[in-house]
């Protein structure tokens, strides 16, 4: 008698297989997502943590005052330090500025401008407003905040 020997999957082994795949799919896909959107306004809020160290940095390396602009309206942020030799007025962006808006996320913020002076302390001379500022990242259902004290601390 000839005896045949066949490789492969029947196609019930294939079709359980893709319906447990699919089962696992719908029970863990919702969470994936929920993840991947609470990560969107985590990551803004550390790019916002990270400029405001930038921005105490920069005053500190070229020994004036820098400025953290927050823009709510426009939805932006950036930094800018006088970088002139003789410290008269040549501004300078440092870094890029971060639209949140391009992460599909808004921002909301109670102050406009952050500053330090040359020692890296809060400064709030001529128009730089207190050190003490609260920055909103959401989605719409995600919200992400952080806080600055009135000396320039981050609090998260």
């Amino acid at each position: 008698m000839l005896q045949m020997n066949r490789s492969g999957f029947t196609m019930i082994e294939s079709i359980m297989v893709v319906s447990i795949i699919g089962i696992v799919a719908a029970i863990g896909g919702p969470k994936v997502s929920s993840a991947l959107q609470r990560r969107t306004s985590s990551s803004a809020a550390d790019q916002f943590v990270a400029a405001h160290s930038l921005t105490r940095s920069t005053a500190l390396r070229y020994g004036r005052v820098a400025q953290l602009h927050v823009d709510a309206t426009g939805q932006s942020f950036w930094i800018d330090v006088d970088t002139s030799a003789n410290g008269i007025g040549q501004r300078a962006t440092i870094a890029n500025i971060r639209y949140v808006s391009d992460a599909g996320l808004q921002m909301a913020s109670n102050r406009s401008l952050l500053c330090f002076d040359a020692r890296g302390i809060a400064s709030t001379v001529g128009s730089c407003e207190s050190g003490d500022a609260k920055v909103i990242f959401s989605d719409g259902v995600v919200a992400d905040t952080v806080s600055t004290t009135i000396l320039g601390k981050v609090l998260r």
